[in-house]
């Protein structure tokens, strides 16, 4: 149904006509739960961080049996990690407590193949719990990811690794970590492994963790959790891939789980979707998840980080950059002058909002309190429609093509949802940088940007 009635600019909230309310009100519009915690724009940014035994063998995924007498950092220093990412404007991280390899980075009770076996704090440390406190510290929130499959496990596949690992889970989200922000479901499962020394593939059924009794569990521990996992369950769901971009038009909404189908889906969501999982779009700040000598020199840049970031916050989702890191316990110096920089060029992106006068930046925020309702917008000026699309919930950044008075600028949409607008006028050469931005090799001198210095 069209909406041929533009809307008037009030205090840059703007309500759309009611022509296709009708229209709107025949599709299922579900609610926010928990996920609305990460929706709050001091939280669409976070972190997850990767380390551990495949930090020392220059692993991704490790097999399970690696010595945990490699784990040695020579300067761990959970502070510096935790202040280099809030200066990168991170609300929290989350902490790699247990990788597929099955060691865990606590002492736990579950299991010997933990951090108390090593030399890390000779032998009486706790990596999750000095990461926990560093993130407060540092003004963050804390999270977890404790693996399901477990490659070190000889009890893996079996009924007594499932109360194993939901034990694991207890330990740390029934509070003795204090509040945790979200926890993190990966989604390998099975394959080979050292499985207690037999060395071996193990498959498992696809209810085999028992998330339907562990998730309620969860919930009731950690009543502000939220969860990331491919499922019904959860609150915020993976977009199919792990370069941090979502779709121009990716949606909240989104259909029942379906294995077999969920790569088709699960970026751009559905405009008829039964629950309200938006997308958290993870990449690595380098190129693997854990630090390797190899890849130092090709640390994502401020830049490419920002380019990112419009392309997964500014379309409608998180944004989860993969923290790693080194050897000796602490980020390198070039992930810790990226982080920085980034932090500083987002806010100078932001720094000159306009609610008159020249304007290239639009950002939509479309109340979403009530669900996500917006099945189509366009945005015009004088000269004719600059903008269109089909989704704005919970946030959309638009750059223009060049610069257009703010007030001249409407907004038509297919419903009667509340939207907000904001405008902001950005240099158009910071624009290109960050647009022409590379991952490795082609990163802009975006430094002047960053300190404020440009006319």
């Amino acid at each position: 149904m069209k909406n041929n009635a533009y809307l008037k600019l009030k205090t840059l909230t703007v309500f759309a006509a009611a022509v296709g309310t009708a229209f709107a009100a025949a599709r299922p519009v579900p609610r926010p739960a928990l996920a609305a915690r990460l929706l709050d724009e001091s939280m669409e940014v976070y972190g997850i961080v990767h380390w551990g035994p495949n930090t020392f063998t220059d692993r991704e995924w490790g097999y399970g049996d690696e010595d945990p007498k490699i784990v040695a950092p020579s300067d761990f220093n959970a502070g510096q990690i935790a202040s280099a990412c809030a200066a990168g404007g991170l609300g929290g991280l989350v902490v790699v407590a247990k990788h597929h390899d099955g060691f865990c980075l606590w002492p736990t009770k579950t299991t010997a193949h933990n951090i108390s076996k090593s030399p890390f704090r000779g032998g009486k440390g706790d990596y999750v719990r000095e990461m926990a406190d560093a993130c407060r510290a540092a003004g963050m929130k804390f999270g977890v990811y404790i693996s399901p499959w477990d490659r070190n496990s000889a009890f893996y596949s079996a009924p007594a690794y499932v109360t194993m690992y939901h034990n694991q889970v207890r330990e740390l989200i029934g509070g003795d970590y204090g509040e945790v922000f979200e926890m993190w479901f990966d989604g390998a499962n099975g394959g080979d492994g050292y499985y207690g020394g037999t060395r071996g593939r193990r498959k498992i059924s696809g209810d085999y963790y028992r998330f339907d009794l562990l998730f309620p569990e969860l919930r009731r521990l950690q009543p502000k959790i939220c969860l990331f996992n491919e499922s019904d369950g959860a609150d915020f769901r993976w977009p199919g891939n792990e370069m941090g971009i979502l779709h121009p038009d990716s949606r909240a909404t989104v259909r029942s789980y379906d294995k077999a189908n969920y790569m088709s889906y699960c970026n751009v969501g559905d405009v008829d979707g039964t629950t309200f999982h938006p997308c958290e779009a993870d990449f690595p700040l380098r190129r693997g998840w854990f630090y390797h000598a190899r890849e130092d020199g090709r640390t994502k840049g401020p830049a490419y980080l920002m380019k990112n970031y419009l392309r997964s916050v500014g379309n409608g989702g998180t944004m989860n950059i993969g923290i790693a890191p080194n050897k000796k316990g602490v980020l390198s110096g070039e992930d810790v002058a990226s982080l920085a920089g980034f932090g500083r060029l987002r806010k100078r992106f932001f720094a000159n909002r306009v609610a008159k006068g020249p304007c290239n930046v639009v950002v939509m925020r479309e109340d979403v309190s009530k669900g996500e309702h917006v099945a189509g917008w366009s945005l015009a000026a004088k000269d004719g429609v600059l903008l269109k699309g089909r989704s704005i919930g919970v946030k959309r950044i638009r750059t223009l093509a060049k610069a257009v008075p703010a007030e001249d600028l409407k907004l038509a949409t297919d419903c009667a949802a509340k939207v907000e607008l904001r405008y902001y006028l950005v240099d158009p050469e910071l624009i290109r940088a960050i647009e022409s931005a590379e991952t490795d090799g082609g990163e802009t001198d975006t430094a002047k940007w960053m300190t404020g210095a440009q006319k």
